[in-house]
């Protein structure tokens, strides 16, 4: 019995030694629990605010309360003097994080890809970008892959890892574009005034800018034409006409000068043939001219 209460005594001064210690590591745990809540809370209020990072506020307010709270308890095992406890989450955490970083390591890159592309944005929703041989409209931006809209309405999933790793292509981050098109004029017209009267016809048209200036280059002497292409510049931010409807009225435009200029052009100038038709024939005035001749 003496033996039994010695032990009870013995670890009730334990207790008592320890006691604080305890106390002041689980008041620190709460401590950071609430400011993992409130930090993370805080995180996404911010990023909601902006549409750079409105797509991943979840996410990073995830990141920031797991990351506070993970750091809470590793001081409150310290602090209560588990420190082997918390020795040994480290280790077992990073032999996890290197397990799991070899069993899924394309997963692991398309998310720190698309972590890394949450701060350095080099597009935005309906941004045309190009990556590889893909070519649309971005939908959506998560963490493992980016939402691109084709031009023949399909739906790709980019991983985040391809766009980070590869060169992408943004045209519409300032809005401007140069489109181009290619027209055959024949040899019998002045070069000069080709190039003059491709140059004046695209200046005009609405929703061209005029700095930079557009400009026509010979492309081509061809065997049956000269080729020309024809250079110029739209600013997209500028106006509600998009690029397609620019681009069709500025060559509808050069197709109607070229042809009241009266030049012969097509993509094939061998099949611009003029057909000229022959007056008509009055068979009562041919008659009348047989019958004086035959007297």
């Amino acid at each position: 019995m003496e033996y039994i209460l010695d032990s009870i005594r013995g670890d009730w001064q334990t207790f008592l030694r320890f006691g604080p210690r305890i106390i002041y590591g689980l008041v620190l745990l709460a401590i950071f629990l609430l400011a993992a809540r409130f930090g993370g809370r805080l995180v996404a209020n911010i990023l909601t605010r902006s549409a750079q990072f409105r797509s991943n506020a979840h996410f990073l307010q995830n990141l920031v309360t797991w990351s506070i709270s993970s750091i809470g308890v590793l001081l409150s095992l310290g602090l209560m003097g588990f420190t082997g406890i918390a020795a040994s989450l480290l280790a077992t955490g990073g032999v996890v994080a290197i397990v799991l970083g070899f069993a899924f390591r394309e997963i692991g890159e398309n998310f720190l890809a698309g972590f890394f592309l949450t701060f350095s944005r080099p597009f935005e929703i309906d941004d045309l970008i190009k990556t590889g041989d893909m070519t649309g409209n971005v939908r959506s931006i998560e963490l493992r892959y980016v939402h691109i809209r084709t031009f023949d309405a399909c739906d790709v999933f980019v991983p985040s890892a391809q766009i980070f790793r590869e060169p992408l292509y943004n045209y519409t981050r300032d809005g401007l574009r140069r489109p181009s098109f290619s027209v055959g004029v024949a040899y019998h017209d002045e070069p000069a005034q080709v190039t003059a009267l491709l140059k004046q016809t695209v200046s005009v048209t609405d929703g061209v800018i005029a700095d930079p200036q557009p400009f026509v280059t010979i492309k081509e002497f061809a065997a049956q034409y000269v080729e020309y292409e024809v250079f110029f510049f739209i600013d997209l931010n500028l106006g509600k006409r998009g690029y397609n409807e620019i681009s069709n009225e500025v060559m509808i435009n050069c197709w109607r000068a070229l042809r009241d200029a009266g030049m012969t052009f097509s993509t094939d100038v061998t099949s611009g043939i003029d057909i000229i038709s022959a007056p008509d024939l009055r068979l009562d005035a041919l008659a009348a001219q047989q019958k004086t001749e035959g007297a």
